[in-house]
């Protein structure tokens, strides 16, 4: 099967896009699943976001997708720290979120373990693959430097 598929929000709830050209085979295939939708107005068939489809379509599971426990320790503590010198509560709210897509990235690691080598790669392989701005890398370094 020829498809592409992702993790999207459709109306608000976390559900799995999966394009592919029209093929009546293709589309008796996707109506297997429990609960496929076709969505007229975005033009993709679209399923619920279980571990299962995840499996199903090769998507990161979501248990990959959060921090380890110390990084969201790390992350909470980080936020306070950034309260005591008075940042704004939405440079807290960039920063912690920044720092947790990073620790996220990086979270079969112990922070301590964590490198500049880290870093470049969370930089080549996450940001400049997902195509991200610039300015959010920035936002990304900057809050990397902060914390560590």
């Amino acid at each position: 099967m020829n498809y592409k598929a992702k993790t999207i929000l459709h109306k608000g709830v976390s559900r799995i896009a999966v394009f592919f050209e029209k093929n009546a085979t293709l589309i008796g295939r996707i109506k297997t699943f429990e609960d496929a939708r076709w969505s007229a107005s975005n033009k993709y068939w679209h399923l619920p976001d279980t571990e299962a489809n995840r499996l199903h379509f090769k998507l990161p599971l979501a248990h990959t997708l959060v921090p380890n426990a110390e990084g969201i320790a790390s992350i909470e503590t980080f936020k306070r720290y950034l309260l005591s010198k008075r940042y704004s509560p939405n440079t807290i709210n960039t920063y912690s979120d920044a720092l947790k897509s990073f620790l996220t990235f990086c979270n079969t690691k112990a922070i301590k373990d964590i490198t500049n080598e880290d870093v470049i790669a969370y930089n080549n392989d996450y940001l400049l693959k997902h195509k991200f701005s610039s300015s959010y890398q920035n936002q990304i370094v900057n809050s990397i430097k902060l914390f560590f």
